[in-house]
């Protein structure tokens, strides 16, 4: 009984080596793998090093595109401009998916790229983002960025040179320019581009004062779910100072702006939240 625990369990650690092996060779490409095998080797000896979890199920795969970037061994350039193709896999909705990649993309500093292939089936979204670029697109830094949006990568797979694929586990949805909206607040806010974007965790009443009260605006207010779905719009033709809403428990993103001019809000807003459990409790 003894011998076959043994025998499993260094089943189990072959298995997960493989893995790590596995996945080194696509990402960096088979020829450059045999040229530079020795050293690949030394770099990832400790397997465990390049999990999540102790149990070996989950791959780091940041650690590993960024020990083989910071090492020379993730070769991205092109001799002239290619089409890159970028595919993204998740469980989500696809407005989600689409304003989060797009918001990875313009981040890292591309600027011009289309979706040039999209499918939805059963709530598991697929897209893939093209651009023309020199180079491919760095995988640790598009991990990175996921990372910061609550995106946990679960498989990154370089199908050929200017083609790769990401599976995407969304394990708390955020929108990266979103400020978290606690019970108490009063925020004081200035954005030149006169658009707000707010998480929120419970429901509760979100009150909106606009700086220079001298000049109204027409608020235009909408509340989405977790995955970007709207869930209502607010707006008001006629000028205000101020706002209140509800936001009910389904309610994860808040966006507030002008409903004509965005620029009517760039000198600031003062906002406020209270939840429900706290009114109820004064």
């Amino acid at each position: 009984m003894v011998k076959k625990i043994f025998l499993l369990m260094i089943s189990f650690l072959i298995l997960s080596a493989d893995q790590i092996d596995d996945v080194v060779i696509n990402i960096m490409g088979e020829d450059a793998y045999q040229v530079n095998q020795n050293f690949v080797n030394r770099l990832f000896a400790d397997k465990k090093k390049f999990f999540l979890d102790e149990d070996q199920k989950k791959i780091d795969y940041y650690k590993i595109t960024k020990v083989l970037k910071d090492n020379g061994l993730l070769y991205l350039g092109f001799q002239e401009p290619k089409e890159v193709n970028l595919g993204f896999k998740a469980k989500t909705k696809p407005v989600f998916l689409m304003r989060t990649i797009n918001g990875v993309l313009s981040s890292i500093g591309y600027s011009y790229f289309t979706v040039s292939k999209a499918k939805y089936t059963q709530d598991n979204v697929f897209l893939t983002f093209s651009l023309v670029s020199e180079h491919g697109v760095a995988p640790e830094i598009i991990l990175s960025e996921l990372k910061k949006r609550g995106i946990l990568v679960s498989r990154v797979a370089r199908k050929n040179q200017t083609d790769w694929l990401y599976e995407l586990q969304i394990l708390d949805p955020s929108v990266a320019s979103a400020i978290a909206l606690k019970d108490n607040d009063r925020l004081e806010l200035k954005n030149i581009s006169g658009e707000y974007w707010f998480s929120v965790q419970s429901a509760g009443i979100m009150s909106i004062l606009k700086k220079n009260s001298k000049i109204g605006w027409s608020p235009r207010i909408v509340l989405y779910d977790r995955d970007l779905q709207i869930l209502e719009i607010m707006t008001q033709k006629d000028f205000a100072v101020s706002a209140e809403i509800n936001i009910t428990d389904q309610t994860a993103f808040v966006m507030v702006t002008d409903l004509n001019n965005p620029s009517r809000l760039k000198s600031g807003i003062t906002v406020t939240f209270f939840s429900f459990d706290q009114i109820k409790s004064e």
